[in-house]
C-alpha cells in the first residue's frame, strides 16, 4: 500500500514541476498581463513539486533498504547451526 502512495507522491510531483515550469515560461513570455502572479505560482508549483519528489524518492530508497536489511535478516536467521537444533 504504502508503494502506492509513493508512485502517486510521484506522479503528483512530476505534474507539479510541469505545471510550475509552463508557469514560469509563460510569465517570462510578457504575454500575460498578470505576470507577477504567474510567476510567483509557477515558483510555488516548481518548489513544491520538487519537495514531494525528494520526499517520495528518500521514501522509495527507506522501503527498499528496509526490505533488504529485513531479508538478510531472515536469511541469517534460517541459515544460522543454533536455530536447527533438533
Amino acid at each position: 500500500m504504502k508503494r502506492i502512495s509513493t508512485f502517486f507522491e510521484i506522479i503528483v510531483s512530476i505534474a507539479l514541476l510541469f505545471f510550475g515550469l509552463y508557469m514560469l515560461y509563460e510569465a517570462s513570455s510578457n504575454k500575460s498581463t498578470n505576470e507577477a502572479a504567474i510567476l510567483i505560482g509557477g515558483a510555488v508549483c516548481f518548489t513544491l513539486g520538487i519537495m514531494t519528489l525528494i520526499s517520495a524518492v528518500k521514501s522509495l530508497l527507506w522501503h527498499r533498504r528496509m526490505l533488504r536489511h529485513t531479508m538478510s535478516d531472515d536469511d541469517m536467521d534460517t541459515s544460522s547451526p543454533e536455530h536447527n537444533h533438533g
